[in-house]
């Protein structure tokens, strides 16, 4: 593909982007998204035969590039709760930096409709399958406090609620009641998973793969910078060169 024909895929993308967190998927019309990227109708058609084949691009990049970063920072852990940790934290991390898929993926749907059934993304589903490789590992190792507990159940519960924590976080602008910060999200998810967990934390001074080490015995809110460095380590690649 030429760079010209690159570039004006990539302003329908940002602008569909743009468009449907501001105004709603149902709210945007093909027409507002060519004028919004400045190009023409017959370009749009060039690229996807509709916006619902654009909003699924939109969605399965992001996660996409969520998966990929999770698989790098995850593969410096040892102790699978700490993977899982670290995994659902870049997820907090991935809503939170981006605004517009934030609305998208929390406000709109989070799967496509196609022919009267309900059709997911492979991208979605191998950062799923990523956290379920995760969940059984933990279950295999004894990190789970319930042998019995479901590997599925486990996690679309801790991934239902950190959608749920942060949808409600963008109702808060009409007076919802939901005025607590990302940091609080953060808090409340490591509580569910230790609710659940044999949790093990990496002995004192544990070098945490980023040039330093974590000196005496390390709280949580220690842990949840750790995770944090790891993920914009793993979210900025260029930066590992």
């Amino acid at each position: 593909m030429r760079r010209d024909e690159r570039s004006s895929q990539r302003r329908l993308l940002a602008a569909a982007k743009s468009l449907f967190a501001e105004r709603g998927y149902e709210g945007t019309a093909i027409a507002d998204i060519t004028r919004a990227a400045k190009t023409s109708h017959s370009q749009f058609l060039k690229y996807y035969s509709g916006k619902e084949e654009l909003r699924r691009e939109i969605v399965e990049e992001h996660w996409l590039e969520l998966s990929r970063s999770v698989i790098l920072a995850t593969s410096s852990v040892s102790a699978a709760t700490e993977k899982l940790k670290l995994a659902l934290n870049m997820f907090i991390s991935s809503l939170e930096n981006d605004p517009e898929f934030r609305t998208i993926l929390l406000l709109e749907r989070a799967a496509m409709r196609e022919r009267g059934g309900v059709t997911v993304g492979p991208e979605f589903r191998e950062f799923i399958a990523i956290l379920d490789d995760i969940v059984k590992e933990m279950k295999d190792t004894g990190e789970l406090r319930a042998a019995k507990l479901d590997v599925h159940a486990l996690r679309s519960a801790l991934i239902g609620a950190i959608e749920g924590m942060m949808r409600d976080q963008l109702m808060a602008t009409s007076n919802f009641p939901a005025q607590y910060s990302v940091e609080q999200v953060r808090s409340m998810l490591s509580i569910v998973i230790n609710s659940v967990c044999d949790f093990r934390r990496p002995s004192a001074g544990v070098q945490a793969g980023l040039g330093e080490s974590i000196a005496g015995a390390p709280g949580e809110d220690d842990w949840i910078r750790y995770y944090l460095k790891l993920a914009d380590r793993a979210l900025h690649p260029i930066e590992l060169s």
